[in-house]
C-alpha cells in the first residue's frame, strides 16, 4: 500500500516547486550581475559581454554537471558522502585530459581530450565500484576509503607527468588543476560541452522515480519493474560523462557535487526527480556566485581560481558530514 501511495504522489510537490523557482530566479539574477561586472570601466563592448557570458556558461554548466553527478553517485553507491571529487572521479577525468596534453594527442582532433576525460572518469568509477563491494553489496565506508586512495593515485600520476612536463604545460596545468575556468578552447567547443550536459541532466531527472525505487532492496526494486542492471549502468555512464564535462571546462573543482545534493535533500527530502533538478540549479548558482565573488574581490594576484574557494567552503562541510556519518557507525 505504501508503494502505491508513493507512485501516486505528484512528481513535484509545492515545496519542491518553491525551492526550484527560488533557485532559478537566484541563478538568473546572479548571472545578470556577473554579466555587468568586470575589469572594464564604463559600458562594456560586445566582445567583453561575450567573454563574461562564456564565464557564466562555464560556471553554470560545470556546477550543474557536478551537482547532478553527485546526486547520481550518492544514489548509486548508497553513500551520502559520495561525490565526483572525493571518490576520485574528477581526478580520473583530469588524468585522462592530462595524458592527452602531455602526449601531444591533441593532433588526433578536438574529440581527443573529451574522450580521454570521459574514459578516465568511467575507469575510475569501475575500479571504485569493484573494490568497494563486500559479498555483492557496496560497503559505504569501504567505498569512501577506496575512493580517497584512488584519488591520491590519480593525483600522483598527474604530478608525475607534470614533473617531466614534456610539452611545457606547467603554468597552464597548474591553473587548470586549481579550478580555473578554461577560456582557451574555442567557443564552439565550450557550447558543445554545454550541449552534452543539458541532456545528461534531463535524462537524470527522467530516471528520478526509477532511482527512488532502486533505493529499496534489489528484490523489491525488481518486483516493482525496475531493471537494476540497466539503471545502474546508465547512472554510471551519465555520472562519468557529466563529471568529465565539468573537468574539461573548469578543472577538478571539489565539493560542489557533495554540498548541493546534500543541502537540497535536507530541504525537500530524498525523492530524486526534484532533488536532481534543484541540485543542478544549486550547483550552477554556487559556481556562478563564486565566480562573481572572486570577480569583485581584489587579492592583489589576479583572479583567484574558483576551485580554491570551493575547497575552503567544502572542506569543513565534508568534515561535518563525515563526523555525522561515523557517529552512526559508517552506515549510509
Amino acid at each position: 500500500m505504501s508503494d502505491v501511495k508513493e507512485q501516486s504522489r505528484p512528481v513535484f510537490e509545492r515545496r519542491d516547486l518553491i525551492l526550484i523557482i527560488a533557485l532559478a530566479v537566484g541563478l538568473l539574477l546572479v548571472s545578470m550581475v556577473r554579466l555587468s561586472v568586470g575589469s572594464v570601466e564604463g559600458w562594456p563592448d560586445w566582445q567583453t559581454i561575450e567573454y563574461r557570458l562564456d564565464n557564466v556558461v562555464i560556471a553554470l554548466t560545470a556546477g550543474a554537471a557536478l551537482a547532478t553527478a553527485g546526486a547520481l553517485l550518492q544514489a548509486l553507491l548508497r553513500n551520502p558522502l559520495a561525490s565526483p571529487y572525493i571518490i576520485g572521479v574528477s581526478s580520473g577525468a583530469a588524468l585522462g585530459r592530462v595524458i592527452v596534453w602531455a602526449g601531444g594527442l591533441t593532433i588526433l582532433g578536438a574529440a581527443a581530450a573529451p574522450t580521454a576525460a570521459v574514459g578516465g572518469a568511467l575507469v575510475t568509477l569501475v575500479i571504485i565500484y569493484a573494490l568497494s563491494q563486500k559479498r555483492g553489496w557496496v560497503d559505504p565506508l569501504g567505498l569512501l576509503l577506496v575512493g580517497v586512495i584512488v584519488n591520491a593515485i590519480n593525483g600522483a600520476i598527474i604530478m608525475f607527468i607534470h614533473y617531466f612536463d614534456p610539452m611545457g604545460l606547467g603554468v597552464e596545468l597548474n591553473r587548470w588543476m586549481l579550478g580555473y575556468f578554461n577560456m582557451n578552447d574555442p567557443r564552439w567547443q565550450l557550447y558543445s560541452v554545454a550541449a552534452v550536459v543539458l541532456p545528461g541532466v534531463v535524462l537524470s531527472t527522467w530516471l528520478g522515480r526509477s532511482i527512488d525505487v532502486a533505493t529499496f532492496s534489489d528484490s523489491e526494486a525488481q518486483a516493482l519493474g525496475v531493471n537494476l542492471g540497466r539503471l545502474r549502468l546508465g547512472m554510471f555512464a551519465v555520472a562519468g560523462v557529466l563529471t568529465a564535462a565539468a573537468v574539461l571546462l573548469a578543472g577538478p573543482i571539489g565539493f560542489v557535487g557533495l554540498i548541493c545534493p546534500h543541502w537540497v535533500r535536507l530541504v525537500i527530502g530524498p525523492r530524486h526527480t526534484p532533488l536532481i533538478v534543484a541540485s543542478a540549479l544549486a550547483g550552477g548558482l554556487l559556481l556562478v556566485g563564486g565566480d562573481l565573488l572572486l570577480q569583485v574581490t581584489d587579492v592583489g594576484q589576479g583572479k583567484m581560481p574558483v576551485g580554491i574557494v570551493m575547497a575552503l567552503v567544502g572542506g569543513p562541510v565534508f568534515l561535518w558530514m563525515l563526523r555525522g556519518q561515523l557517529g552512526r557507525g559508517g552506515g549510509a
